[in-house]
C-alpha cells in the first residue's frame, strides 16, 4: 500500500485530523489546571507550570494517536474483505479485534486524566513500536501482497517522536526499511517505490507530531496565560468589592454626624469602637478562611447581616422561609450575601429610614431574596455606582443570577436578587 500522489491528501486529512481531535477534546472537555503562580507574570513558563504544560500537551497527542489507530484498525480488515481473501481476514480478525479493544481501553483510560507524562510510558512506547511492526510482518506472512497494517504503524511512530523526539521518530522510520524487506521476502511490494512510499508515509507523521506538538503547546500557553490573567483581575474585583462592602460601609457609617455626637459623645465613641472591633474580626476572619469565603447557611448569614446592620442602628425586619438556599454552595451563598450587605448598607447610608425588611424564598427552583426600604428613595435612570453595579448587579451576574433594583421617589428602594436554587 505504497504512498502515491492520490492517496496523499487522505494521509495528510487524517494525520491532521487526529491532531484536532486531541485539542478540542483536551481543551474542551478537560480545562487545564495550573498552580498558583505567584508573581511571576505572563512570561515564559518554568518549574511546575511548565511540567503541567508539557503533561497536558502530551495527553493531547497521545489522546489524538490513539483517536487514529482505533479508526484505522476497521479499515485495515475492510482492506482484507474488499481483496477478497477470506483466509487472511479469519487469521487477521482475532488480531485485530486484540489490537482495537487494546486501543479503545488506553484512550478511555487517557481521557479520564487531566495530564499525562509520557516520560513514564517510555518502556510501554518501544513495546508497542515492536508490536506493530511485528503486526505488519506477521499480517505479510498470512496475507501475502498486502501492507493492510501499514497505516496503523503511523500512529505507532507519532507516540515514539512524541517520546523521544525527532531523533527518535527518526529512528523509528529507519527501522521500516529491514521491516519492509522481510515483508517484501513473504511477497509484500518491495520495490523502490513502494519502500519510498511507506518510509515517506511514516516521515509525514514525524513531521505533523512536530507540527501539533508545537501547536498544542502555544495553545495551552495561551490558554494558561489568559487563565492566570482573568484569575488575577476577578481576585482583584472580589477584593476591591470586599473592601467596598465591609471596611469603606464602616469607615463611611463612623464619618455620618449624628444628634447625639453633640448630647453623648461617650456613647457614640463607644459605639464606634465596637464597630471597629466588629469589623476588624470580620476582616480577620476572611484572611484565615481559604479564599475569604463565608460557608455558614444562608439564614445564618442572613441574621449575622442583621445583628451587623443594628449596630449601625438600622432594624432589619427578617423573613426567611422553610429551607430556602439550604442546598445553595458556598460561592452562590457568598454572592447573595454581599449584594444584600450592600443593599442594607445603602438604605443605612442614604434612605433616610432606620427600618429595611429583607425576605428570602425559593419560587421556580430558584432562590429570591428581597430587600425592601420606605425611605426616600433615588432616580434609578441616573448611572449607578459601584456599589449597585459591582457589588450586587455584577456579584449575581457572575453567579448566573439577576439582581434588580428598583426605586421611587418618596417611596423608597427594592432590590431583588433571583439566584439559581
Amino acid at each position: 500500500m505504497a504512498l502515491d500522489g492520490a492517496a496523499a491528501p487522505g494521509v495528510m486529512f487524517a494525520l491532521l485530523t487526529r491532531a484536532a481531535v486531541a485539542g478540542v477534546v483536551a481543551l474542551r472537555r478537560r480545562p487545564l489546571s495550573i498552580p498558583e503562580v505567584g508573581a511571576q507574570g505572563l512570561g515564559p513558563v518554568d518549574g511546575t507550570v511548565g511540567a503541567v504544560l508539557r503533561r497536558q500537551t502530551s495527553r493531547c497527542l497521545l489522546l489524538g494517536a490513539l483517536a487514529y489507530r482505533v479508526c484505522v484498525l476497521p479499515l485495515a480488515l475492510g482492506l482484507l474483505v474488499v481483496r477478497g481473501d477470506p483466509v487472511a481476514l479469519v487469521a487477521l480478525l482475532p488480531v485485530t479485534a486484540l489490537l482495537l479493544a487494546a486501543n479503545v481501553a488506553a484512550l478511555v483510560a487517557v481521557y479520564r486524566r487531566s495530564t499525562v507524562d509520557l516520560e513514564r510510558l517510555r518502556g510501554a512506547v518501544l513495546v508497542d513500536l515492536a508490536v506493530a511492526y511485528g503486526v505488519n510482518v506477521g499480517a505479510s506472512a498470512v496475507a501475502p501482497h498486502t501492507d493492510v497494517f501499514w497505516a496503523y504503524l503511523a500512529g505507532v511512530v507519532v507516540l515514539v517522536t512524541g517520546t523521544y523526539g525527532l531523533v527518535g521518530g527518526m529512528l523509528a522510520v529507519l527501522l521500516s526499511v529491514p521491516a519492509q524487506l522481510a515483508m517484501g521476502a513473504f511477497g509484500a511490494a518491495a520495490d523502490s517505490a513502494a519502500l519510498a512510499g511507506r518510509v515517506g508515509w511514516l516521515g509525514l507523521a514525524v513531521v505533523v507530531t512536530l507540527a501539533t506538538l508545537v501547536a498544542c503547546g502555544l495553545s495551552l500557553h495561551l490558554t494558561m496565560s489568559y487563565g492566570i490573567r482573568a484569575g488575577r483581575e476577578a481576585e482583584r474585583i472580589r477584593w476591591l468589592r470586599s473592601l467596598h462592602d465591609t471596611v469603606l460601609q464602616t469607615m463611611e457609617a463612623i464619618a455620618l454626624h449624628s444628634a447625639a455626637d453633640a448630647t453623648s459623645p461617650a456613647a457614640q465613641l463607644a459605639e464606634v469602637r465596637a464597630t471597629a472591633r466588629a469589623q476588624a474580626a470580620r476582616l480577620r476572619q476572611a484572611l484565615d478562611e481559604p479564599g475569604g469565603g463565608n460557608d455558614n447557611p444562608l439564614a445564618s448569614g442572613l441574621a449575622g447581616l442583621v445583628e451587623e446592620l443594628a449596630g449601625r442602628g438600622l432594624r432589619v425586619e427578617l423573613v426567611v422561609a422553610a429551607g430556602a438556599g439550604s442546598r445553595m454552595s458556598g460561592p452562590y451563598r457568598d454572592a447573595v450575601l454581599g449584594g444584600v450587605r450592600e443593599a442594607l448598607g445603602n438604605v443605612a447610608k442614604h434612605a433616610g429610614t432606620g427600618d429595611a425588611v429583607v425576605r428570602a424564598d425559593e419560587e421556580s427552583s430558584a432562590l429570591v431574596v428581597v430587600v425592601r426600604d420606605h425611605g426616600c428613595g433615588f432616580d434609578v435612570l441616573g448611572r449607578p455606582g459601584f456599589g449597585i453595579r459591582e457589588s450586587i448587579v455584577a456579584r449575581l451576574y457572575e453567579i448566573g443570577g439577576k439582581a434588580t433594583v428598583e426605586s421611587w421617589p418618596g417611596r423608597g428602594t427594592r432590590v431583588t436578587l433571583r439566584v439559581p436554587a
